[in-house]
């Protein structure tokens, strides 16, 4: 190929190239506008009272947010110009404004086939589109992402088969037109020239070109071999090397799960957790584990420093840095003993783990205003093109968040987090939790677990993702409770698959045996069994003391398996209780002052003393008179409740803290009984007790229950000067 040739396909490649990228700037400009139209936060929008707060805080981080989506738009319009170029070169020549316009229509083919694929595997990313809802549907009952991928599949196949006929057309086209002319007798050599002895030969009188000298091709072709055998035989030779043994680096790895009830679990669960139950078969499982606080940022707290939340500072969502208790955790305790400490979470706008937690390198989304502005930046584009790593790397704020329902994919999030995961565990001792979301508000399923339980016959919108409905006293749910308590499940066996990921990549590294793992819960979820009047309404947990609520999955696997200890334990445990169990299984100094006890001697098949657990309400959006007529309902339940800083983090606000506080029901179980005092509207607080509520073992509860309540009117007088911040 001359010179020139090349140009001119390099010219006609930037073109193509450009094209593409001027495509997917229309593109991001037009998704823009419909943002814009459909009122962003933060965006030229008027906004009064709280949300002027909110927009004020946003507005300066948008410009370079928004930069970053459209160099997305950018790359990926470019390469899919690209590829429409080589594509369009089946029907059309070289150039020209019908080559171009070609190019365009390849390219709207290719992002429709594109957004074909990811409706089938994340339709919540387009679930929010009237005109596209009835096909969604259809695709949400009857697709199979192999449908489109062997759609485009062969329609690319069709394209390169008429681009290479077309090749070899022209390649035959060229060999008529440069086929040799005969020889003229003329041009042959005399033969007196060879020799009288020589045969009469006619020679051309130019010699190939590509001729070898005589020797040198078989000279050169058993060097050519003698040194690829060579080369193959020291690499088999690097290969079946013997390697010295690694010294093994210890590794704790903790797994949450986010609501996860322990009933999902065995027969009564329908297959909703395999990769848990697995699991399981290695571990011993805590069958009566219960949480102090059935919340997540307070749950986690509790968890970190095996205390209960009075102590901790933090008892609902979204407390203030100001309202935390300093307290060594147990990931401090594993840092200053040279372990490197990890912390990821998918979601943080609830549940967000700064300094104080003790964690060196903390993974999860932004704080705050942003956070909950990015759920206005719908930008569908990047569920499109960045759900991958280096989408992740660029924008991981959408990519890493499972907030943003379609644009975050859950089990690529899992791979990535996976190979995180084996990476630290390489370069040494490591202590790394993980906390899954999925199965919190707003959950999205998706492929293939959005069609496993919810029945076909509820609506669209109910099956793709969980929607918000307050819940006041005598109102009725907007759905069935199968259909409500099937989407849970759904997200629960998405959950799970993403803790399968995880689990197998220590596995296929061969760090899963020597590893110890928690797999856990903070929490679990009502639905509201006992109160048909609410059927299919939004479920809940932190609102009332309960079994659906309280109730955990706990279960332990030491190094090596849980070798002769039992597969289950009866025992009552706490949440509190795994942070002490940490640390001695690892060897490190226990925590000061911890209200949490070690599992280690229920995990060798030993008894130990019955340690009761401490337990109170959070702060949810149903007033406890729902569930408790009579309680004191005085919380705010708006955005009034929350102020913002001026770093744009979302906290409560003091008045609303004090509400909050005086409305907690705050309760003690033993395993036996639930002694619960509620405060009523009246001043009074009402004690009221469930399950074996006679005799001197319940007497002795609802005494060491009103000393805990005697602490807590002193607790937390120690607070942090300032904000804790990164």
């Amino acid at each position: 190929m001359s010179v020139r040739s090349v140009a001119s396909l390099l010219r006609a490649g930037s073109v193509r190239l450009a094209l593409g990228a001027l495509l997917g700037l229309m593109l991001f400009a037009a998704e823009t506008a419909w943002l814009l139209k459909a009122g962003v936060v933060g965006v030229d929008i008027p906004l009064d009272g709280p949300y002027a707060a909110l927009a004020a805080a946003v507005r300066p981080l948008l410009p370079g947010v928004v930069l970053r989506v459209a160099t997305v738009y950018l790359v990926a319009g470019g390469l899919l110009g690209l590829a429409s170029a080589v594509l369009a070169r089946a029907w059309t020549g070289r150039g020209g404004w019908v080559a171009l316009g070609v190019t365009a229509l390849h390219w709207v083919a290719l992002l429709l086939f594109w957004a074909w694929d990811r409706a089938l595997e994340r339709p919540a990313l387009f679930d929010d589109l009237p005109a596209v809802r009835p096909v969604l549907a259809w695709l949400v009952d009857h697709g199979e992402p192999w449908q489109a991928r062997l759609a485009v599949g062969t329609w690319v196949v069709v394209h390169l088969a008429v681009l290479g006929a077309r090749g070899v057309l022209a390649l035959r086209r060229r060999a008529v037109s440069e086929a040799p002319v005969a020889t003229p007798a003329s041009t042959l050599m005399p033969v007196s020239v060879l020799g009288p002895e020589a045969a009469p030969v006619a020679l051309p009188t130019v010699a190939p070109v590509l001729a070898l000298p005589p020797g040198r091709g078989g000279g050169f072709g058993r060097w050519a071999v003698g040194g690829g055998l060579t080369l193959v035989l020291v690499g088999a030779g690097l290969v079946v090397r013997p390697q010295a043994k690694a010294e093994r680096k210890p590794l704790v790895v903790v797994i949450g799960i986010d609501a996860f009830r322990p009933d999902r679990l065995g027969r009564s669960g329908r297959g909703v957790a395999p990769h848990v139950e697995r699991f399981l078969e290695d571990a011993t499982l805590f069958t009566r584990a219960y949480t102090p606080v059935a919340q997540t940022e307070p749950a986690w707290r509790s968890l970190l420093t095996a205390r209960w939340p009075y102590r901790t500072g933090v008892r609902y969502p979204l407390t203030s840095d100001a309202r935390l208790v300093l307290a060594p955790t147990f990931a401090e305790r594993f840092s200053e003993a040279g372990w490197r400490t990890v912390f990821a979470t998918d979601c943080s706008r609830f549940h967000f783990e700064g300094p104080a937690s003790g964690f060196t390198r903390r993974w999860q989304p932004p704080r705050g205003a942003l956070n909950f502005a990015l759920e206005k930046l719908r930008y569908r584009a990047l569920g499109l093109f960045a759900d991958n790593a280096v989408g992740a790397a660029w924008v991981p704020e959408f990519i890493d968040n499972r907030a943003l329902a379609g644009i975050h994919d859950p089990m690529g999030y899992a791979r990535r987090l996976s190979r995180g995961l084996v990476a630290e565990a390489e370069a040494g001792p490591l202590l790394f939790a993980f906390h899954a979301t999925a199965a919190h508000f707003p959950g999205d399923p998706v492929y293939p677990f959005y069609r496993r339980y919810v029945p076909p016959t509820e609506p669209l919108e109910r099956r793709l993702r969980m929607h918000f409905a307050p819940v006041t006293p005598g109102a009725k749910g907007a759905w069935t409770r199968e259909g409500s308590e099937g989407l849970y499940d759904e997200l629960l066996a998405q959950a799970d698959a993403q803790v399968g990921t995880v689990l197998d990549a220590l596995r296929h590294s061969g760090r899963y045996d020597d590893a110890t793992i928690v797999l856990l819960s903070d929490h679990g979820e009502s639905f509201h069994a006992d109160r048909p009047d609410l059927a299919g309404a939004t479920p809940a947990h932190g609102a009332r003391l309960s079994d659906e609520e309280n109730r955990i999955l706990l279960a332990v696997k030491p190094p090596g398996g849980r070798g002769w200890g039992p597969a289950e334990v009866d025992a009552l445990a706490r949440l509190v209780d795994v942070g002490p169990t940490l640390l001695e299984l690892s060897g490190l100094p226990a925590l000061p002052e911890a209200d949490g006890l070690s599992l280690t001697p229920l995990l060798r098949g030993e008894a130990r003393p019955l340690a009761p657990l401490y337990a109170e309400t959070g702060y949810t959006h149903v007033s406890p008179e729902v569930f408790d007529p009579g309680h004191w309902p005085g919380s705010p339940r708006t955005f009034d409740a929350y102020r913002l800083r001026p770093d744009g983090v979302v906290e409560m606000s003091d008045a609303a803290d004090a509400a909050v506080l005086r409305e907690k029901d705050e309760g003690a179980f033993d395993g036996q009984r639930w002694w619960v005092d509620r405060p009523q509207a009246d001043g009074s607080v009402r004690r009221t007790c469930s399950g074996e509520c006679e005799g001197p073992d319940a007497e002795a509860l609802a005494a060491w229950l009103d000393a805990v309540r005697e602490r807590t009117d002193g607790a937390a007088s120690r607070r942090v000067a300032g904000h804790v911040d990164d």
